[in-house]
């Protein structure tokens, strides 16, 4: 296995933490003015999380990735489902283009309430 458990179940939880506290904030404040901190909460972990996902997986889809990244992301990434065609060894899983598409409107609609 390329990563074991404990270390992608400690990365997981590093990663939806943010996520987790901006979705809380929300709830916490619905029907009510946001506090601008949330904005900005939003605002950075979508942002990294766009930039996050373009590094992992776009930038080495459209462009050009090492071979240990390809190994690993066959080994790891293999029994998923992708509609998309392979490129450079790999290929975008539609769980990880959905969170993206996701990702995206959520940007976009923060754009929309902050204008």
């Amino acid at each position: 296995m390329e990563f074991p458990t404990g270390k992608l179940l400690f990365t997981t939880l590093i990663n939806f933490t943010p996520i987790v506290i901006g979705l809380a904030a929300t709830a916490f404040y619905f029907g009510r003015t946001y506090p601008g901190w949330v904005f900005w909460w939003l605002w950075i972990t979508y942002g990294l999380a766009c930039y996050g996902s373009f590094t992992a997986w776009w930038k080495p889809y459209l462009f050009r990735l090492d071979p240990q990244q390809v190994a690993r992301y066959q080994t790891m990434y293999a029994a998923t489902h992708s509609f998309l065609p392979e490129r450079n060894g790999i290929r975008p899983n539609t769980l990880h283009v959905l969170f993206d598409f996701v990702t995206i409107a959520i940007l976009v609609d923060l754009t929309v309430l902050t204008a």
